[in-house]
């Protein structure tokens, strides 16, 4: 085999993945529901496995000659004196400057041999990924480097994607309104009300509006959590407010606190009661609602629409939540009793109603919540369902409304106009990935990753694998010895350690009959890799478990690029020039 340089080896490992990326391709695959499974080819699998025998072959040709390097390597860095070396010619004098890095260095070995090298041993631990026992007929993968498919299997067969909805809830409403956006909630009181009020009495409503904030909460609650959460403190507005009537004089309200959630429809507190057709099924499970996997709906929405909660904020404490009949009502209660604590009689129960034109109203305060890359990472890394679906319903509103069948509407508008995403064979039918009816494939999520890329607010959203959200406890699988390790690499690892590897963003999603992953790392030598796979079979969950060998298998697998040398790693540059070390002969005493 004839090699003429960079070029050619490049082009020949290009051809070599693109064969492998072709015959791994399968059938398409029917929709968990109705379409029957179709079995993997044996042809497929004997293909691949060819083409493993072939990768492997020629790593092992370029590890003899990684393996030249480093002997010569190892040689030279020997020929230190006389004494070490026979050969040892004794020159006039030391040199004014001496080469770091020998000739014969691993350190010199040139980016179009150690290319190929880690392209191949990429490409085969994914491979091994898509071939894991675990892995039902129905999965899609799909993973780029640098923007380039490497690996794609049924990437655009439609699935069911669990909470990897929430990728395209977080996409859709950073794009349309922004990452700095934010959510405002006000108490008014009607100005005729105020300028006519005397002897301390201003007769009229306090009107409490909600304008869709997802994050509003008190202390008690969002205390509970055992890490920070994005929120909005609405123990301030009652503070703003009861400040500005005393500050009026007023210590007394003949009237009610009147709470507005007029922005969203009152109706849509779940989805459980919404039905599909043809299939006659709701768009959410029952079990959903009762077991608290997401709150209660409104515009107006406080402590994720819970009346009472337990100390705890871990998952076998969310089934003790109390929810709110009312939410709206629940949070015009709150504020009622928060101003009343800080010296303002309120005379009557508070209500539900809607506030007159702004024109006419004067503002007692106002809380203002965290910009949306902070409430869309707080979706994304703890997965908050309630938080997803309040997002939705705020991207409907923007556009036709935000009922849930006008909202997943637009969506799908905005993913082909203003992304430029097909949304072929696309469903989405809530905001959270809840509901079953749902169908993304692994192409559309890895492609809104790459859109945004590394650096986003959606991508650094994401919970990092090992250390936070829901990935918190779901490490990496150790890598095995890589026979493709060479002295420059094991040295690149003693001198950093894990801290060469960048984190893993990663979102997981977890249904009965669902598991997926998708995420984003940039590898020590600058790679991107963007990856997603979903896999759906009846009872999957119960055989595989939460972070499970194909989640983890994916992850490390991205987590453990570069294999082999990097000609782009520092740690493997050639060492620069230095000044001689002269014996003088002072340690000996002469």
């Amino acid at each position: 085999m004839r090699v003429d340089g960079p070029g050619t080896w490049r082009s020949w490992m290009s051809s070599m993945n693109k064969a492998a990326t072709m015959s791994m391709v399968g059938s398409s695959l029917g929709r968990l529901q109705g379409s029957p499974t179709l079995p993997r080819q044996s042809t497929h699998l004997a293909g691949r496995r060819t083409m493993a025998r072939m990768r492997r072959i020629l790593v092992s040709i370029l590890l003899a000659a990684l393996a030249t390097t480093a002997v010569g390597s190892y040689v030279q860095a020997r020929r230190i004196n006389a004494d070490s070396d026979p050969g040892w010619v004794e020159d006039a004098g030391p040199p004014q400057m001496v080469v770091g890095t020998p000739l014969l260095s691993v350190r010199r070995t040139p980016s179009w041999l150690s290319g190929p090298v880690t392209e191949a041993r990429l490409f085969e631990r994914l491979t091994d990924v898509a071939e894991l026992p675990s892995a039902p007929p129905q999965t899609c993968l799909a993973v780029y480097r640098n923007g380039e498919p490497i690996l794609s299997e049924q990437a655009e067969v439609p699935l069911v994607p669990s909470s990897l909805m929430k990728i395209v809830t977080a996409a859709v409403i950073l794009e349309t309104a922004g990452s700095e956006a934010t959510f405002a909630t006000e108490a008014f009181v009607r100005s005729a009300d105020l300028n006519s009020a005397s002897g301390g009495v201003l007769t009229g409503d306090i009107f409490l509006v909600g304008r869709g904030d997802p994050v509003l909460s008190t202390l008690s609650y969002i205390r509970r959590f055992p890490e920070p959460m994005a929120h909005t403190d609405f123990t301030d507005l009652a503070v703003q407010a009861s400040a500005s009537l005393r500050d009026r004089g007023i210590a007394r309200i003949e009237g009610r606190v009147l709470a507005d959630e007029s922005r969203f429809p009152e109706a849509e507190r779940d989805y459980s009661g919404q039905i599909v057709q043809p299939s006659n099924q709701p768009i959410w499970k029952q079990s959903y609602v009762n077991s608290n996997q997401v709150g209660p709906l409104s515009a107006l929405l406080l402590n994720d629409g819970y009346v009472s909660f337990p100390a705890s904020a871990d998952y076998a404490g969310r089934r003790q939540n109390v929810r709110a009949t009312d939410p709206a009502l629940h949070a015009a209660q709150v504020l009622d009793g928060l101003i009343e604590s800080r010296g303002v009689l309120v005379s009557a129960p508070a209500g539900k109603g809607t506030a007159p034109a702004r024109s006419e109203l004067f503002s007692l305060g106002s809380v203002e919540s965290p910009p949306m890359s902070e409430i869309v990472a707080r979706m994304l890394r703890y997965s908050d369902n309630t938080t997803a679906e309040m997002l939705l319903k705020d991207i409907g509103r923007r556009f036709s409304g935000s009922a849930r069948a006008d909202a997943v509407t637009d969506v799908h508008d905005v993913l082909e106009r203003l992304l430029g995403i097909p949304t072929t064979g696309i469903v989405i039918a809530d905001g959270s990935g809840l509901s079953l009816h749902n169908r993304l494939t692994c192409d559309l999520i890895t492609r809104l990753l790459l859109r945004a890329g590394p650096d986003s607010p959606l991508v650094t959203g994401l919970a990092v694998v090992g250390e936070s959200g829901t990935l918190r406890e779901c490490e990496a699988e150790p890598q095995a010895s890589d026979e493709t390790a060479t002295p420059a690499t094991a040295d690149a690892g003693a001198a950093t350690g894990d801290a060469a590897d960048g984190p893993v963003w990663a979102k997981s999603g977890t249904l009965n009959d669902v598991s997926a992953i998708a995420g984003v790392t940039v590898a020590r030598n600058g790679d991107v890799l963007t990856f997603a796979l979903i896999s759906n079979r009846e009872g999957l969950i119960f055989d595989l478990g939460f972070c499970n060998d194909l989640q983890r298998g994916l992850i490390s697998a991205a987590a453990g690029h570069p294999y082999g040398p990097s000609s782009a790693d520092a740690l493997l540059h050639p060492k620069p020039a230095r000044a001689p070390v002269v014996d003088t002969g002072a340690a000996n005493g002469q």
